[in-house]
């Protein structure tokens, strides 16, 4: 006879299981989103400028949310994804800049995510960091390479998990002041802020996320009946993004910027950290950064290839000869920064600046698009929601102005 706490056990494990399975597409977005781009952007804007750009951190959550929404109700009214519609509608012109747009981001984004990881694992630990780059990019191709959706999702959970849990117990180690970040909510760009505010929005409001979320409601078998759950689900997606990257943050700016200490390399702040609270959130640091890193870059090269091969129409079977070999640069982008000895975090955030820049063709598509009856329907975008996607353009444009002009510093100082 079955032990009745076994089977009780058991049916509440499904029950939870079922339930984090269910909202699968928004942790596959937190996923890629909290990488170590994002963490490198607001450690650097919480050491730097404390919580000055809080408040573009809001707009660029509450903005993510109106995109990924629209991109949701696109996908299931029209039964295809954003890369197939573009090209149908505005021919391969059109669908090849949406491709480009997160091809060229996502390599450059890979090359400084895994160069962040390796530096900060390999220094850490004490090893070669050629070695932990090509041990990363070898992982995430094997994950690409033998995986399906549902494993993908699997994968991203578990990453998610660690990097959500890594930086909440930090922020209690950390206090920051509530009064510091309430003062983050006034709109204020600070001298030389502009290129860490348009990377922090590069990363929420990104090409590739619009992409994504196409392919990932579309592949979980999503229809117009699961709306009302898409919906909570890119709410949830939003709330947990602006959380998580808030506290990372605050971190920063109860450490770093209350000391003065300005950072060069990710991995400076768990040293930092070390003699200011510890050991232990030091570890807990760079253990998130490396979970914030794998999902960042793993999701990076997933919808790289899903977007070259569906411009080319070919299968997105991750066990197909052609899928692999077009994975394996996104993978293999992770050696560059050990190779070349280039500063992975000035060149994750140059990645992210180019999103911010990428990002306003986007949005104008997928507002032509959502107000299209041959492909909505009855489910055009309503009037509350087109004005959001207006604004949203508006403020997409005005952070391309801030990346470009931030872009342009940048190299000037580093190159």
């Amino acid at each position: 006879m079955p032990n009745p706490d076994k089977v009780a056990s058991s049916s509440v494990f499904s029950r939870v299981q079922a339930f984090i399975s269910s909202y699968g597409p928004a942790i596959f977005i937190i996923g890629a989103i909290i990488g170590t781009g994002s963490v490198s952007s607001l450690v650097w804007s919480g050491a730097e400028y404390g919580m000055s750009l809080l408040w573009a951190l809001l707009l660029s959550c509450l903005f993510f949310w109106v995109l990924i929404s629209s991109i949701s109700r696109l996908t299931f009214a029209s039964g295809e994804t954003f890369v197939g519609l573009a090209k149908k509608h505005f021919g391969k012109a059109g669908a090849a800049y949406i491709v480009l747009a997160v091809v060229i981001s996502q390599f450059a984004s890979n090359i400084g995510v895994l160069g962040i990881v390796s530096e900060a694992f390999a220094s850490w630990l004490q090893l070669n960091t050629l070695a932990v780059s090509a041990f990363w990019s070898g992982l995430i191709f094997i994950l690409i390479a033998f995986g399906k959706y549902a494993t993908f999702e699997r994968v991203l959970i578990f990453f998610v998990t660690i990097l959500g849990l890594s930086f909440i117990v930090n922020m209690f180690l950390a206090h920051p002041s509530a009064e510091s970040v309430a003062l983050g909510l006034v709109p204020s760009i600070p001298p030389g802020g502009a290129v860490v505010a348009a990377a922090m929005v590069g990363t929420t409001l990104a090409a590739s996320v619009v992409v994504m979320r196409s392919y990932v409601v579309h592949d979980k078998g999503w229809t117009l009946k699961d709306l009302k759950h898409a919906e909570r689900d890119s709410r949830l997606s939003g709330v947990m993004i602006f959380i998580v990257s808030a506290i990372i943050m605050a971190c920063a700016a109860a450490t770093l910027h209350i000391e003065g200490l300005h950072i060069e390399n990710a991995i400076d702040m768990a040293y930092t950290l070390a003699p200011l609270m510890g050991k232990f959130a030091a570890t807990l640091f760079v253990v998130g950064i490396v979970a914030a890193g794998v999902s960042s870059a793993f999701t990076n090269a997933l919808v790289s290839t899903w977007s070259v091969t569906d411009f080319l129409g070919w299968s997105r079977n991750p066990q197909s000869l052609h899928f692999r070999l077009i994975a394996l640069p996104f993978c293999a982008a992770g050696l560059v920064a050990a190779l070349t000895g280039g500063k992975p975090v000035v060149l994750q955030i140059m990645s992210l600046a180019l999103q911010a820049i990428f990002l306003p063709l986007l949005v104008v598509f997928l507002l032509i698009l959502a107000n299209k009856k041959s492909v909505m329907g009855e489910f055009k975008s309503t009037r509350l929601i087109n004005t959001l996607t207006v604004i949203t353009l508006l403020f997409s444009l005005f952070m391309a102005y801030q990346a470009f002009i931030g872009l342009s510093e940048l190299i000037q100082t580093n190159y």
